[in-house]
């Protein structure tokens, strides 16, 4: 008998096997459906409370998991520490909101020190020295958190959400949101957002276009850009309008630009000269603006009365090219210029891109010209406006003690530091530290006098900023803040600083000290160094 193969019996052929792995392979797809819908999600690689969108770490950090960027790494690492320490007594958040990345050097150093700043001010705070106890005494302490909005500030909403959220959170009690860095449109729709109706009180840091006023539930510190002008005209009576010209950025919806044309356009009524325009392309963006600038400067130097004097009226990206075209390329390089520009030419010292040897008339060959191109700029602070010994700070106003109090915590070591490297002479570590500090002082006042543990409502807070008048004035590093009814910083001290290129250095000189009311405060009764806001 011959063996024969066996033979398939029914049911086990070819096509029957094709079926089941095509079961196996339809029922894995449906597991893993119903794992990506139902299942646990996978922890976002930035850590709780962020999302990863377009490479950037969006939403709000206490500190922990992936920094927002190498350059914060130190300072974020020191703020999730104080956050874990205070953790299980009495606290408030705050929440500091500005962009945490950028792609531009300057302005990723500039968010260093305002992250800074910010976490100086809660440190110290939750430290209570004496300085701090007389804005309110130790309680509640300061939970300090981190909201990134986007380097383009395009995802503000969704964050600003999440920090509604930790506002109705008793484990988090989130009462101010402060810092905005930045006069530009989502700025002024995220605190329209935050006041209106999400109903969180807000601390502006150094923003300062005229059209951030009447939020309901806002408070800045900076003073505005028509204060700026005022004080400046104020400063110098000398200044000669009549042989200046303005340029302007035409821009549409930048509120930094805008305020800045309309204050320099009331000043330059005198001026014979048509202003001279021209359109940049962002806030930030280089585009091709170095050829119109060139043009510019040719046709400056053949005007009739003769300019010496230009206002811009721009950021400081395009301030920055204009300066270099300007130095370089103008035909009566002869003739000495001033440029007058806003508190946003705070950062230009320290851009890389700023052609020292041209502002200073330095030629190719080594000879030099007799002209250079001075820039004389409002800025928010300056240190040496309460240390100088000439001129001597006023007795009102601001105080010696509080800048140098700052410095040094700056450069304190641990368990304060190390939080990257520091510098003040950009405003922006003093003006986000004071907009902290204003935020603190406001809730500490309405928690003065109650049981321990008590924590003030987001009402209490937000409607009663201008009770940080009179003897509870806050002391800032940039001087005196005193809230007026429409939550402004009403006379508040402005630093005249002059970038020389004669001596170029690492810290822009001072010049004197301007008050947009044309004076100091005056000494309150009895020397009580008491704010005093008179009816308009």
């Amino acid at each position: 008998m011959t063996d024969t193969p066996d033979r398939p019996g029914p049911g086990h052929g070819p096509v029957t096997m094709v079926a089941l792995t095509l079961g196996v392979v339809l029922a894995l797809v449906a597991g893993w459906i119903l794992w990506d819908r139902y299942g646990p999600e996978d922890p976002d690689p930035c850590g709780p409370g962020l999302h990863t969108t377009h490479g950037e770490c969006i939403g709000v950090s206490d500190g922990g998991g992936t920094p927002f960027m190498d350059d914060l790494a130190e300072v974020m690492k020191r703020v999730k520490e104080e956050n874990d320490r205070i953790d299980g007594q009495p606290h408030v958040t705050i929440a500091l909101m500005i962009p945490m990345t950028s792609d531009h050097e300057p302005v990723r150093r500039q968010i260093l020190h305002e992250v800074q700043g910010a976490y100086i001010a809660q440190y110290f705070a939750n430290g209570a020295t004496a300085s701090e106890k007389q804005s309110g005494g130790e309680q509640p302490k300061i939970r300090l958190v981190l909201a990134n909005p986007g380097k383009n500030r395009d995802r503000w909403r969704p964050v600003a959400d999440q920090l509604a959220a930790l506002s109705r959170d008793k484990k988090h009690n989130l009462r101010t949101v402060f810092g905005f860095d930045l006069s530009v449109r989502p700025t002024a729709e995220a605190i329209a957002y935050l006041t209106k109706e999400k109903k969180i009180p807000v601390v502006g840091g150094p923003i300062t276009g005229d059209e951030f006023t009447g939020y309901p539930l806002f408070a800045r510190v900076a003073p505005t850009n028509s204060d700026q002008a005022d004080a400046l005209v104020h400063f110098d009576r000398n200044l000669d309008l009549e042989h200046a010209i303005l340029v302007k950025d035409t821009r549409p919806s930048d509120p930094y630009n805008e305020s800045l044309l309309q204050a320099y356009e009331g000043k330059l009524r005198r001026s014979p000269h048509e202003p001279m325009p021209f359109e940049s392309e962002g806030t930030d963006a280089e585009g091709a603006l170095a050829g119109e600038f060139k043009r510019m400067a040719t046709d400056i130097c053949v005007l009739r009365p003769q300019v010496n004097t230009v206002y811009f009226a721009g950021r400081p990206t395009h301030l920055r090219q204009f300066l270099n075209e300007l130095a370089r390329n103008r035909p009566c390089k002869n003739e000495a210029f001033t440029v007058v520009s806003g508190s946003g030419a705070s950062t230009l010292y320290a851009d890389t891109k700023l052609d020292w040897d041209a502002l200073r008339g330095l030629r190719g060959d080594g000879g030099k010209w007799e002209g250079k191109v001075t820039v004389l700029y409002t800025s928010v602070s300056h240190p040496d406006g309460w240390l100088s010994k000439r001129p001597r700070p006023p007795e009102t106003g601001g105080s010696p003690a509080v800048v140098r109090e700052l410095m040094q915590r700056l450069a304190a070591p641990p368990p304060v530091g190390p939080i990257g490297p520091a510098d003040i002479y950009d405003s922006r570590t003093v003006s986000v530290h004071d907009s902290a500090k204003t935020a603190i002082a406001g809730i500490r006042l309405h928690a003065e006098g109650r049981k321990s543990g008590y924590i003030p409502t987001l009402r209490e807070i937000g409607t009663d900023w201008n009770a940080l008048r009179g003897v509870h004035k806050v002391d800032g590093a940039s001087g005196w803040i005193c809230i007026d009814n429409k939550g402004n910083a009403y006379n508040k001290a402005v630093a005249v600083v002059r970038l020389d290129p004669e001596v170029r250095g690492e810290r822009p000189t001072f010049v004197g000290l301007a008050w947009p009311k044309a004076s100091p405060p005056p000494m309150g009764q009895e020397g009580s160094g008491a704010c005093q806001i008179p009816r308009s």
